[in-house]
């Protein structure tokens, strides 16, 4: 029969036993147990002198409605890599902004913001406000024509900020097709904004007209513009050279042409005169135009004339082309009130740039230099990791691990005192 004393021991040794288990399993789970510093947004930036103070067992929590401002994500990193175990947890709406220089010969600069469907953007350069833009589906653009420094964009209660990029390197284009008016003004046009431009032109069956044209690569070609089809000639060439990254601006009944069948937007329909609109101040309807009956899959439609579709877009490969129904523009320039000969000017350029090959040597100088201001929820992940809140004690504090080893000490004085009792080492 067990006596009471040897049952007193048992349970001395059990508890002994139990109690240094369980200190060790807690030595090895960090978070468990320990005491977290927690502060909100604003009061977040004030604490951090304070936290830093702190030795590294107390773990550091914020919430953030707001992305905070970046040097406050810095140095919560930095408090994490001393040792601090540092969490944030919130919903800041994810919102981001780049810029990229238009490759055009009057400079510029694109800015795309990303953002809360609904939200107001508010532009400013250096001098002041520059516009204010809605975010509407996948985001927000504008092309600027000129700014001081950068480009700042608030929205949401954050604010963006996107360095600006230097000039995109502009490289000739080549016009292709027969001699006559489109041809004319659209070279004109070109050349009068400042673009290098090359005319391969059919003067006659079998004579063609060029004025050194370069072979046809985009180390010396920006883009194509076919205004019939004469593109017919480079076949298989053109397909090469638009996969590969070249820009192609099919005009008119360019897109008729059987060889560029596999590079269309969509199936041009039979030739459209629409009436001049009475707010048509360009005379867009005294051009005729092919609708884009039929867009292909990856087609994009840009702009609409009379119920059809004027202009639409697609991706081949690496290249871009953009197929534009009208086939008489010369006449907005021609038929035009003031300023037609501008605007069709920078109607051209316009199209031109959107498919215009940018070299990748100069990418890294057209593009403006990622900064933590330009995605900043994207870089409080990258620092802090994904929104988590810590583990925390009661509100009475932690325990006091020496308590425990008192307790341990006592328990182990007492069994060893009652096994010298009955004559036991």
């Amino acid at each position: 029969m067990v006596s009471p004393r040897s049952r007193f021991e048992s349970v001395c040794r059990i508890a002994t036993f139990g109690l240094i288990g369980w200190m060790l399993g807690t030595s090895l789970v960090p978070l468990a147990g320990r005491r977290v510093q927690r502060a909100a947004n604003d009061d977040v930036a004030a604490a951090l002198s304070a936290w830093t103070r702190l030795a590294t067992t107390v773990s550091l929590d914020a919430a953030f409605d707001t992305v905070p401002h970046g040097w406050v994500a810095d140095w919560l990193a930095a408090l994490r890599h001393s040792g601090h175990v540092v969490s944030w947890h919130g919903s800041p709406p994810p919102v981001a902004i780049s810029s990229e220089a238009v490759p055009d010969p009057a400079g510029g600069l694109r800015v795309d913001i990303a953002g809360p469907q609904g939200a107001r953007v508010v532009l400013r350069d250096a001098i002041g406000t520059i516009d204010t833009l809605a975010v509407n589906g996948a985001g927000a653009t504008a092309e600027l024509p000129d700014i001081l420094g950068g480009v700042t964009a608030d929205i949401d209660g954050q604010r963006l900020l996107a360095t600006a990029p230097g000039a995109a390197e502009l490289r000739p284009i080549l016009v292709m097709g027969g001699a006559g008016w489109e041809g004319k003004f659209v070279v004109s046009a070109l050349e009068e904004r400042g673009w290098p431009v090359v005319a391969r032109f059919s003067v006659a069956p079998g004579v063609t007209v060029n004025d050194g044209a370069p072979p046809l690569d985009t180390s010396r070609v920006a883009a194509v513009i076919a205004i019939d089809t004469t593109i017919s000639r480079l076949g298989p060439e053109l397909v090469r050279y638009v996969r590969s990254g070249g820009g192609l601006v099919l005009a008119g009944p360019a897109s008729l042409t059987r060889s560029v069948s596999s590079l269309v937007a969509g199936i041009a329909g039979a030739r459209t005169h629409p009436a001049v609109g009475v707010n048509d101040t360009m005379r867009l309807g005294s051009a005729g135009f092919f609708p884009i009956a039929h867009l292909s899959d990856d087609g994009i439609a840009l702009a609409r004339d009379a119920g059809h579709v004027s202009v639409a877009a697609r991706r081949v490969g690496a290249g871009r082309v953009l197929q534009v129904g009208y086939d008489d523009t010369w006449r907005w320039r021609m038929a035009g009130g003031s300023g037609s000969e501008a605007a069709h000017r920078a109607w051209w350029s316009r199209v031109v740039a959107s498919v215009a090959y940018v070299p990748h040597d100069g990418l890294a100088g057209t593009m403006a230099r990622a900064v933590p201001a330009s995605a900043p929820l994207a870089h409080l992940v990258h620092v802090l990791g994904p929104s988590r809140v810590p583990t925390q004690l009661p509100a009475r504090g932690p325990l006091d691990r020496r308590v425990f080893l008192v307790i341990i000490m006592i328990l182990l004085i007492a069994e060893w005192t009652s096994r010298r009792v009955r004559g036991l080492r």
